[in-house]
């Protein structure tokens, strides 16, 4: 077991109780059954809620509410659908009704199980019911361990104007109390959903720490076969990055924006559903559209570019569209990005090994490029030049 303290700069929202905006990230195997009495140590009280990931509520889900009741719990269960579309305001109301008609208090810990999703949707509603409520985060994916369930965004989506569904636009920073990642629980996850956490890995490693990307270039076969100790080192290598940066920048005022590289048009990919694609899928997609933009703009070489897809590609993971998008439509998506400033996009963009800047004004010429680049237009993929 490997513990990461998270400790926040000032002006970090954090839950009631968390001492000086401080939580741990708690890493290892078989942490399920100890989950209650790591839970009672940070948010002590008669009644907890656990909302779980429907699809694990009977196996993992089952060991946590148990450990939570030995604990001393009495446990409000709340079975949660992951898809982007359950992803709603909707679901937040039914999340609502189960804590009040469990009479959960303001003390009563929301402990959120599953991958981002949950960990997002069952994050709002902590974070709003009573004007909020202690969180606790159990990431049972490799992309919530590695990433969502760090940092305290949390919110649900909206469906946009036009048309497609907007991700996060309605949203809270609500920081847990406690993140306990048991990595045993990815042995039971799908493949697919294994290679998405991959892709934000990658993505710390682009962002922050070149020698991450060596690591999974080495040991890719090992941690797709889910090799304890590569496993193990990966979450915290990945997660580490992650908690550094959030601790600089609770409130994403700066330097946090840079986790956001890929996201932009990873979040105007995932909008158009009959792509069909997961979250992991459109950010792998996006970072290879970044990285073009980045090389047409010259402050990213060609030869990191292909090194950056040919790493995703060696990880199972998609680098460009499964179908063609016509590039207008794919623009227009990207307007609705929280990013946008004044009518103006921003876009975060690598510029070598271990380093991204958010750039302001990013020529339409290099968007269009990128996104040819990854399939879209009536012409399939084109190689930025």
């Amino acid at each position: 077991m490997t513990r990461i303290p998270v400790q926040l700069a000032a002006g970090g929202a954090a839950s009631p109780g968390s001492a000086g905006g401080r939580y741990e990230f708690v890493v290892g195997a078989g942490l399920l059954t100890r989950l209650g009495t790591m839970v009672h140590a940070v948010a002590p009280h008669a009644r907890a809620a656990l909302a779980v990931d429907e699809s694990i509520a009977t196996t993992h889900g089952a060991v946590a509410a148990t450990s939570l009741r030995h604990a001393g719990y009495e446990v409000v269960e709340i079975p949660v659908r992951a898809t982007e579309e359950d992803k709603s305001l909707a679901s937040v109301a039914r999340v609502y009704e189960r804590l009040l008609a469990g009479r959960l208090e303001r003390r009563s810990p929301v402990v959120a199980m599953g991958g981002g999703i949950v960990g997002d949707l069952a994050g709002f509603a902590a974070a709003t019911y009573l004007r909020g409520a202690p969180l606790v985060q159990v990431p049972t994916t490799l992309l919530a361990m590695v990433d969502a369930s760090i940092g305290g965004k949390t919110g649900v989506n909206m469906p946009l104007p036009g048309g497609g569904l907007g991700k996060n636009l309605v949203g809270a920073f609500w920081q847990p109390e406690l993140v306990v990642a048991d990595h045993a629980t990815l042995g039971t996850l799908p493949a697919r959903e294994l290679r998405c956490g991959l892709a934000e890995c990658v993505k710390h490693g682009m962002v922050a720490e070149p020698s991450l990307v060596d690591f999974l270039e080495e040991h890719a076969s090992d941690i797709l076969a889910l090799a304890g100790p590569q496993v193990h080192e990966l979450v915290i290598r990945s997660a580490t990055i992650k908690a550094r940066i959030v601790e600089a920048d609770p409130r994403e005022q700066g330097v946090r924006a840079l986790l956001n590289l890929g996201h932009t048009f990873g979040h105007a990919i995932e909008s158009f559903a009959r792509l069909r694609l997961l979250h992991g899928e459109a950010v792998s997609i996006g970072l290879c559209a970044a990285a073009a933009c980045s090389v047409w703009m010259g402050r990213y070489r060609e030869d990191q570019r292909t090194r950056v897809t040919t790493l995703l590609s060696r990880l199972g993971l998609p680098t460009v569209l499964p179908e063609p998008l016509p590039i207008a439509m794919a623009v227009e998506a990207m307007g609705h990005d929280k990013k946008v400033r004044d009518g103006r996009l921003r876009l975060v963009l690598p510029t070598g090994p271990g380093r991204a800047e958010l750039v302001e004004d990013v020529p339409q010429e290099a968007i269009e490029a990128a996104w040819r680049s990854v399939g879209a237009g009536p012409n399939g993929p084109e190689v930025p030049e």
